[in-house]
């Protein structure tokens, strides 16, 4: 997958989750989670990316959370 492509998608989500009237609505490919919780752990895995590689080689990975916010082991 390009650079182009994740930039595309990346878009497209956020234009979805804009244009949501409610942001507690069911994910139908996700039933158990719903629109505020894909979003945030969505974005979870971006900051987390972005805080690897801005910490370079050889660095702890940051620490992941669930999609409420709570930490994970």
């Amino acid at each position: 997958m390009t650079h182009d492509m994740i930039d595309d998608r990346w878009a497209a989500f956020r234009a979805a989750i804009a244009s949501a009237p409610d942001l507690d609505v069911q994910v139908p490919t996700c039933p158990d989670w719903t629109l505020r919780e894909l979003a945030q752990h969505i974005g979870d895995g971006r900051r987390r990316q972005a805080a690897t590689i801005a910490a370079g080689p050889g660095a702890e990975p940051p620490a992941r959370t669930d999609p409420k916010g709570a930490p994970t082991a």
